[in-house]
């Protein structure tokens, strides 16, 4: 279940500071300590660039929303944007295993966000956008 509240800014990424200001802030009231806090900073900072530089194609003039909030044990994220759709599954692993010089630039957003939050979600609807959901549990002691 969604917050009543939440942020809207246009899409260009002079308004990621105001977005990563706004996680932290709810990261804070849903109880997460710091370093969750920073992962989740950085989880939305990805899938924000994503959107404004793939979804919008770097056009400042496109819609992100941004909801964060706390529901039962977790913290969620839900970003929504009206531009182009993104298949997650188009998006290859990264090759973590070779040398830094030989891989190739870019391509690990999507792989950080998963890694960073406990899960993450992608949908795409015509009407509704589409909406990035991720979650991050608020427990102490987590696994």
């Amino acid at each position: 279940m969604a917050a009543e509240e939440g942020l809207c800014v246009t899409s260009s990424l002079v308004n990621l500071g105001d977005i990563a200001d706004y996680v932290a802030q709810q990261a804070t009231v849903a109880g997460l300590d710091e370093e969750c806090t920073f992962e989740v900073q950085m989880a939305v900072d990805e899938a924000c660039t994503n959107s404004i530089q793939h979804a919008y194609r770097g056009h400042v003039d496109g819609e992100l929303r941004v909801c964060a909030f706390r529901d039962g044990e977790d913290f969620v994220v839900e970003i929504t944007d009206f531009g182009v759709p993104f298949d997650p599954q188009a998006v290859p692993d990264p090759d973590l295993t070779g040398p830094l010089e030989e891989r190739s630039v870019g391509g690990l957003g999507v792989y950080l966000m998963r890694r960073l939050m406990d899960s993450v979600e992608f949908r795409a609807d015509p009407a509704a956008g589409n909406v990035v959901v991720m979650r991050k549990s608020t427990r102490v002691g987590r696994a």
